[in-house]
């Protein structure tokens, strides 16, 4: 299986090696589009099916009309030496002075996305406004991360559109009292594609871009090619975006570039699954240790302690009081009671 999805293409594991899984290259299979490589080459070559692939997107993730944009560097300036540095897959800006910032991640690395997106949010917006400018003139901007796991969100309770399970949820900032917005100036947009399931059934009513997320979860997945193509069929950016796919998934270098974050994957969770048996397998033994050594001295107090009551217990037959008998045993009085 392919990157822990399931009825997919053949994985990694039914290949050889890296060079008879690039080979699928010329066969017809389709690249993974949850793989960052082949995400980000799938929207911005230089060609008619991604540039229109990409306006497609752009506007369900944004739900905004956009006339044109430019693509422009991935890495965000610093401002200071020593500031983390930012780096996405795809990052636009529009004429309009709207701006966009897209990642993939097909990993659930471990860390707090919630954060980091707030993080990448605000670095995106920092690096518009120039000294001396009004703050009318700072643009909206989205943070847009397509996640191929299930995000852990923080607190709260559960809203309307959460219990009905979507794979989009969009967040700015506002007021808590009331949810009023504060100027609606960052945007984050979190897209969980393993939320995707059931709503194959409702294609006609979904919006735009869950239906992208039900694209990006199934494209390469042979078993749903019916339901990509009835999406394909229905909206035109969907189907520029299975054109673009197809071309650059006769990428060799594409394939190899899957191949190799496949296998670090796998490689990443076996060293955790392996790190982690290891802990319990030590937490375990010293566990057990600390029981047994726990035990024993707790016994030899016990016994200690019972064999002081019936020493004490004797000295009370002899005609002591229990006062007595407690300070001889050199033991607590109320035990004697």
């Amino acid at each position: 299986m392919s990157f822990g999805d399931k009825n997919v293409r053949k994985g990694v594991r039914a290949f050889a090696d890296g060079k008879e899984y690039a080979a699928q290259a010329g066969t017809g299979a389709l690249l993974n589009p949850r793989v960052d490589t082949t995400f980000k080459a799938m929207l911005t070559r230089n060609t008619s099916e991604a540039k229109a692939a990409l306006k497609s997107f752009l506007e369900a993730a944004t739900e905004r009309k956009i006339a044109k944009w430019e693509l422009r560097p991935n890495d965000l300036p610093v401002s200071f030496v020593g500031q983390r540095g930012v780096s996405c897959d795809i990052s636009c800006e529009f004429d309009d002075g709207l701006a966009a910032d897209i990642e993939m991640q097909a990993f659930n690395q471990e860390y707090d996305y919630g954060k980091r997106a707030e993080y990448q949010v605000s670095r995106l917006e920092a690096t518009y406004l120039k000294r001396g400018e009004s703050w009318e003139k700072a643009p909206v901007v989205y943070q847009i991360s397509i996640l191929n796991f299930i995000y852990d969100f923080k607190g709260g309770a559960k809203s309307d559109e959460e219990k009905r399970p979507s794979p989009v949820s969009r967040f700015a900032m506002m007021r808590t009292k009331d949810g009023k917005c504060l100027s609606n100036t960052l945007n984050i947009v979190f897209v969980e594609l393993p939320k995707v399931y059931g709503l194959e059934e409702s294609l006609d009513t979904n919006t735009a871009l869950e239906n992208w997320a039900i694209f990006l979860k199934d494209a390469d997945n042979p078993d749903k090619k019916d339901i990509i193509d009835k999406l394909t069929c229905k909206e035109k950016g969907l189907m520029e975006a299975q054109k673009s796919l197809s071309s650059v998934s006769t990428d060799m270098d594409l394939w190899w570039a899957e191949y190799r974050q496949e296998i670090y994957e796998r490689d990443r969770i076996s060293s955790i699954e392996a790190a982690t048996k290891k802990g319990l397998a030590k937490g375990y033994e010293e566990g057990l240790s600390k029981g047994i050594a726990e035990g024993l001295s707790k016994g030899m107090k016990e016994g200690i302690k019972e064999k002081a009551i019936s020493l004490a217990k004797k000295y009370m037959s002899m005609g002591h009081s229990a006062k007595e008998a407690a300070e001889f045993a050199e033991i607590d009085e109320s035990l004697l009671l």
